[in-house]
């Protein structure tokens, strides 16, 4: 089952971030609570859309493995996408990714078919210079499908960010804020989106961002009141993939180093009288070093060794939240810069 990362926000602190190892929430409507606290409990969380005036749309597999739908105030144009006259939605929940964006814009795919409705001019330029056809129940991309769009954020004043399944794309970030500067020099300097899995925009937090790569290494700016959740999902995010089919890149397990073989332990000889050159000749003990154990790294003038601090990949930041990132950024950067600097800052 198709398990896609996913960070959304709402409004009056309202959040959900999804991976295949770590899903939370926070404040989200009461009714959505309720579906993620029921006994039996869900399996899976597969899509989850928060949009304005308490807007949302949730996919997710029951303790059964039967997968179910519910959403609230969802524009017109999406509804009848999903439902095209039929008493159930027709579409392929098990890939349907869905961004919702002000103003009831949205962007929604799934496996064989697209819709959008209300997109920023640029975005919407840019989907239709990609079509070949569509109706219903197909949407046909150039390219034999490598143009089709895998995935879309719609964001705050019109900024959006598009990657296509060949790892080319569109973007727009309207926040001057430094971390989404850097985040738009990065793009910009990138030949391609294959690296990239998707950029994640909040409608109601223009300065907030996750942008995760391929890799799985997520860089973000998000509000003070989502890091406790962000630190324990970040630095377990799986690598991905983006397949052929016009759906979010795909998570994939972590290869597991193999278990180390058993190696057999050696028989100790009986005790005997052995000779070296450290040990008093005659005495009797078990395979031993009498020597003393020379220092492997030594100091001028007596002083103790020196200390190298381990880098460290996570920095914690008053104003910038959390950054997973190296220690050294590539150039452009992957959005905000650590707020320490070792030796001389304080890692968290």
């Amino acid at each position: 089952m198709t398990i896609f990362v996913n960070f959304t926000m709402g409004a009056k602190e309202a959040y959900f971030f999804n991976s295949p190892t770590h899903w939370a929430w926070h404040n989200l409507l009461p009714d959505v609570e309720a579906l993620f606290t029921k006994q039996p409990p869900l399996k899976d969380v597969i899509e989850f859309a928060l949009g304005d005036n308490g807007t949302y749309f949730v996919s997710y597999r029951d303790h059964d493995g039967q997968i179910f739908c519910r959403h609230y105030n969802l524009p017109n144009p999406l509804t009848e996408y999903l439902y095209h006259g039929h008493p159930h939605v027709i579409r392929d929940l098990s890939t349907l990714s869905i961004s919702l964006g002000p103003y009831e814009s949205y962007y929604a795919h799934d496996k064989t078919s697209a819709s959008w409705s209300n997109l920023p001019p640029a975005l919407e330029k840019a989907v239709l210079g990609r079509l070949v056809s569509q109706d219903a129940w197909k949407t046909v991309w150039k390219e034999n499908g490598r143009d089709a769009p895998s995935f879309v954020s719609l964001g705050a004043d019109g900024s959006y960010f598009m990657r296509a399944v060949g790892g080319g794309g569109s973007w727009e970030l309207k926040s001057k804020e430094d971390g989404m500067v850097g985040t738009n020099k990065f793009l910009n300097d990138s030949k391609d989106f294959t690296g990239v899995a998707g950029l994640y925009l909040f409608a109601h937090h223009p300065n907030s961002y996750v942008l995760l790569l391929t890799s799985g290494k997520a860089f973000s700016n998000l509000p003070e009141h989502t890091w406790a959740d962000y630190n324990k999902m970040a630095p377990a995010l799986p690598p991905l993939v983006q397949t052929m089919s016009p759906i979010p890149c795909t998570p994939q397990p972590r290869q597991q180093a193999p278990a180390p073989v058993p190696q057999p332990h050696p028989q100790l000889q009986p005790q005997q009288r052995i000779q070296t050159g450290c040990c008093p000749t005659g005495m009797v003990v078990a395979p031993h070093n009498c020597c003393v154990q020379t220092p492997q790294i030594g100091s001028p003038f007596g002083l103790p060794s020196p200390f190298i601090p381990q880098m460290p990949t996570h920095f914690h930041s008053q104003n910038y939240g959390a950054t997973y990132a190296p220690a050294v950024s590539p150039a452009g950067g992957y959005g905000n810069p650590p707020a320490y600097t070792p030796p001389y800052g304080k890692p968290s």
